[in-house]
């Protein structure tokens, strides 16, 4: 009777454990997933001028920000502040 239960239990335990753990590290990653995005600018359609568009960018050091608009890649900028000129690089997230 003992090695029934023990035959019965132990693999459901074991199953029961693996689960929850399984369980508890996905929802780890998608904490790990969420962006922020920020006000960035582009120089569309004149090189002097500065559109607004929210993108996952960081202003520390990595790979050229880039934005898509559907139809051309603007590299994105910040601007220092509201009266300045947005030629401040933006980078992507590492």
């Amino acid at each position: 009777m003992r090695t029934i239960v023990k035959a019965l239990v132990l693999p459901i335990a074991a199953f029961a454990l693996a689960s929850a753990g399984a369980v508890s590290t996905n929802v780890s990653k998608e904490s790990k997933t969420d962006t922020v995005l920020i006000s960035g600018y582009i120089h569309n359609p004149q090189p002097n001028s500065c559109q607004e568009v929210q993108v996952d960018c960081t202003p520390t050091n990595g790979a050229t920000c880039m934005y898509n608009n559907g139809s051309s890649n603007f590299q994105v900028y910040r601007k220092a502040s509201a009266a300045a000129p947005c030629n401040l690089q933006l980078f992507r997230p590492q």
